[in-house]
């Protein structure tokens, strides 16, 4: 979810200069899950649309390996896109099944001509290890000690989903992607009712901004409004995200779910 979210943030002027993650200074809640959260475990898919376009496909596959949650996402452009846009995107994810908390990761992503895979490690000192390569082979690493309690965009993503949430909530996440730290604040608005898959769905209804902290700029925000429905049973399942960028209105939503053990490949997984 908040991976997804973070790609439409490029949000500093020509003149904002770049902040070093481990010289960020900030200070966030730590957060527990909801005793009551148990993700259904299985896969998740979801179509997105832009300006009612069919634009891309996204699979979220949760497995859970004794301590610990196993995320597996995938996402790509659809063929229409592709012609202005093509992107493939992969990622494996390991975060504490009693905590949320990150404890490694693995992205690759192909946008166009580039291609870029990250690690992540968590450690339990609390010190992150990152590693950045181009297809190139050019490669950027970074070890440092954010001092804080900072996520990687799925831990982030399950706790907030692990949350019970009630109009006027508001919380706080320290995010890094591998290159940046954000600060991710999510409000919740209201409890509706949606239709995902001809369903009536109650939901809560979360505004997120996020705050691009490793920049000198003093405004570097550029999502103009967005709604994340989160279900409001045992599920917890995320069911739709809306959002306004530069360029006209995304929305993505949950199309199907398919249980673990009955799962066969999909087109998605199987990125050019």
């Amino acid at each position: 979810m908040l991976g997804i979210m973070m790609v439409l943030f490029h949000a500093f002027f020509l003149w904002a200069q770049s902040i070093p993650p481990g010289e960020v200074k900030i200070s966030t809640p730590t957060y527990s899950p909801s005793q009551s959260f148990k993700p259904m475990l299985g896969l998740y898919t979801y179509s997105a649309s832009w300006n009612g376009i069919p634009a891309a496909t996204l699979e979220l596959e949760v497995a859970r390996n004794g301590e610990d949650y196993e995320l597996k996402a995938r996402a790509q452009t659809a063929k229409a896109i592709d012609i202005v846009y093509k992107l493939r995107y992969h990622s494996e994810t390991v975060i504490s099944a009693k905590t949320l908390k990150p404890k490694r990761s693995v992205s690759v992503s192909k946008a166009n001509s580039r291609e870029k895979r990250t690690e992540l490690e968590f450690l339990p000192n609390g010190e992150i290890h990152a590693m950045v390569k181009d297809k190139r082979g050019k490669q950027e690493t970074l070890q440092f000690d954010p001092a804080n309690f900072t996520l990687d965009p799925y831990s982030a993503g399950f706790l907030a989903l692990s949350q019970d949430w009630k109009a006027g909530d508001i919380r706080q996440f320290d995010t890094f992607n591998g290159k940046n730290r954000y600060l991710i604040e999510l409000t919740a608005l209201e409890e509706t009712e949606i239709i995902v898959n001809g369903i009536a769905r109650k939901a809560a209804v979360i505004r997120p901004t996020i705050k691009k902290l490793t920049t000198t700029d003093p405004d570097p925000k550029k999502l103009r409004e967005a709604r994340i429905y989160i279900a409001t049973d045992e599920s917890r399942e995320l069911l739709k995200i809306s959002s306004e960028v530069f360029i006209g209105s995304v929305n993505t939503i949950l199309v199907s779910f398919t249980p673990a053990g009955t799962l066969k490949a999909s087109p998605a997984a199987k990125p050019d």
